[in-house]
């Protein structure tokens, strides 16, 4: 562009009209006539006439005063080019236009006229996304939504997005077709003020021991809102005999018209969560399998599953084929072997595998995929499940080898799921019995580190709070566990929980923890055990008698603390040769006076309890 300085510098006109035409494009308007009137205007002046005529002079006025405006903007704009420097100049954005373009659900057939522009209104006037239509009007009988139902679903944006919508949904739905319609979950402006306003009321009341939780829900926000809406007026007609193909009576009932339509608006997370497709298309599939075995059919899993589909329009996000695809070409295992074909598990084989692992012994790698595949049967398939199974599921996954490929995390997330499962079945999970199986499963499990330890110590919490009283078994099934670790305080107090409910210890667990602590051939352990849990023995009620297994395992722990106690037990030095310091670290001995009394209360003691 030319500058303002090399404008200026030509004072002639012919100059000036030269560079004008030299620069601008040959379809430009021209400026010599521009000037020419630039110079008339200076020697006229612009009068107004009271005619309806329209002076020529006030034409070339404004045309002068158009020119002038346009050669000042031309110079302006050619100076703010001079200016800006190349590498401030940015170009405009340029959005490339997407690939996807979503597609509406086709509308089934015999379907009711507002179908369509309902669905357009959710889609257009709504924006509501990811738009999924199911056809369950096949379910017999009828949900308790109404009959004939076809519900559709849609991702709102936000909260915000969600009740606005919703509600002018509704108002036009009522508005345009006279029909009924409410709308459960929805939040209006006026109950929605209300609530906030009590909100802050009892925020305000509570002042800083404020029990609101950051980010809870408090009632606010739903994330869901069901509109269910009917196609024509319920009409009730007398009750009548129905019949059923072969001309038998199959029941009496009033026939109910009309389609039942519902709209199910959820936020994208909320929609995740509660992925109401896959219930009702289980629901939808379980309704025409029991459909067909009523007309005496027996339909493949395969057909059956492509007459679900053709009643089926679910979303697909973009790319989701591609990534699924890839998902499981991630999960492909390769196997190397000399058959020709992989035997599948038989019974026998799962019932080895529940003996192996109660046993405590590990599993191979089928036998960890078998039991995963069990799981994912309980938790989608619906397969039985009582507490007993739950134990032994939870048990062997926390015990499963490293080579099977299962992760800290992947323990702990399956376990999770067990448990969530369970307790949606009804199944008693918080209970002693179960909670000392996790516990000795996260304790002899051989992934056992940190994460399993913080486990392990939250469901000890969780086992503290229970006011049942432990038996003899779960008190020697944690000791054991416990004792394989060396954890000796945790040993110490699961041994001590009897006395807080004031119960006696038997004969069998302190023949547990004298033989435990024995086995350890730590002298200093064996030795501070003796000096208090022999006392605790023998003062014990009902009184209890060292002897049998109970007694060979006071003596290992003898032996250990003292390897000299049973020789000056059994032969005693002369103490008229010894001189007397000698003599009184003899007599003395805490090792020798627990085995004289030991064989002092098994010649004459009391009645023994079963070791």
């Amino acid at each position: 562009m030319i500058a303002r300085r090399a404008l200026t510098a030509f004072g002639c006109q012919t100059c000036r009209q030269t560079i004008y035409q030299a620069v601008l494009r040959s379809n430009a308007p021209s400026l010599g006539n521009l000037s020419q009137n630039v110079r008339r205007a200076q020697t006229t002046v612009a009068t107004r006439r009271f005619m309806s005529t329209r002076d020529e002079n006030v034409v070339s006025h404004s045309q002068t005063v158009q020119a002038e405006k346009d050669e000042h903007n031309l110079e302006e704009d050619a100076e703010a080019d001079e200016d800006t420097p190349w590498f401030l100049e940015e170009e405009a954005p340029r959005h490339l236009p997407s690939q996807h373009k979503p597609t509406l659900p086709k509308i089934p057939e015999n379907a009711p006229e507002m179908l369509e522009p309902l669905i357009k209104y959710v889609y257009e006037d709504m924006g509501l996304d990811d738009l999924s239509l199911l056809d369950l009007r096949d379910i017999d009988p009828p949900t308790s939504l109404g009959p004939n139902l076809v519900m559709l679903f849609g991702t709102a944006r936000s909260e915000r997005h969600l009740h606005i919508s919703s509600g002018r949904f509704v108002r036009w739905i009522r508005r345009n077709y006279n029909v009924s319609a409410r709308a459960e979950g929805l939040i209006g402006a006026g109950e929605l003020k209300t609530k906030l306003r009590r909100l802050r009321k009892k925020a305000k009341l509570l002042g800083q021991n404020t029990l609101l939780t950051p980010g809870a829900d408090l009632g606010i926000s739903t994330g869901w809102v069901c509109v269910n809406t009917r196609t024509a007026a319920e009409t009730v007609t007398d009750e009548s005999a129905n019949f059923d193909a072969s001309g038998l009576i199959s029941g009496f009932g009033a026939s109910e018209h009309g389609t039942t339509i519902v709209v199910q608006c959820m936020t994208e997370s909320r929609r995740q969560e509660l992925d109401l497709e896959s219930l009702w298309k289980g629901i939808l599939k379980r309704n025409l399998k029991e459909q067909a075995k009523i007309r005496g059919e027996k339909p493949s899993d395969d057909e059956l599953d492509g007459l679900v589909a053709t009643k089926l329009q679910l979303h697909q996000a973009p790319g989701a084929s591609q990534w699924s695809a890839m998902e499981k070409a991630s999960q492909q295992h390769r196997y190397y072997s000399t058959s020709a074909r992989r035997l599948a598990p038989s019974p026998q084989v799962d019932a080895a595998s529940d003996n192996a692992t109660s046993a405590g012994r590990p599993m191979d790698l089928d036998q960890v995929a078998s039991l995963q595949q069990e799981f994912l049967d309980i938790q989608l398939a619906g397969a039985p499940m009582d507490e007993a199974r739950l134990e032994q599921l939870v048990s062997s996954i926390l015990r499963a080898p490293l080579s099977g490929g299962l992760t800290v995390e992947d323990r702990l997330a399956l376990v999770d799921q067990m448990l969530h499962t369970g307790d949606e079945r009804g199944l008693k999970i918080h209970t002693r019995q179960m909670l000392v199986t996790i516990i000795e499963a996260l304790v002899t499990s051989p992934a056992y580190g940190p994460e399993l330890g913080r486990a392990q110590v939250n469901f000890e919490m969780l086992l503290r709070e229970l006011d049942t009283p432990p038996t003899e078994e779960e008190v020697a099934r944690l000791m054991n566990a416990y004792a394989s670790h060396g954890d000796w305080e945790r040993f110490w107090e699961i041994f001590k929980t009897t006395s807080r409910f004031q119960l006696p210890r038997s004969g069998r667990l302190y023949e547990l923890a004298f033989r435990t602590i024995a086995a350890t051939q730590d002298v200093k352990l064996c030795q501070e055990t003796l000096r208090w849990l022999y006392y605790e023995l023998i003062v014990e009620q009902p009184s209890i008698t060292p002897d049998g297994a109970l007694g060979k395992a006071i003596v290992s722990c003898v032996n250990v603390a003292d390897k000299h106690a049973m020789r000056l037990h059994k032969n005693p030095p002369n103490f008229e040769a010894m001189p007397p310091v000698e003599v009184r670290r003899i007599q003395h001995n805490e090792y020798v006076k627990i085995l004289a009394s030991m064989e002092a209360l098994c010649r004459d003691g009391p009645v023994s309890s079963t070791p």
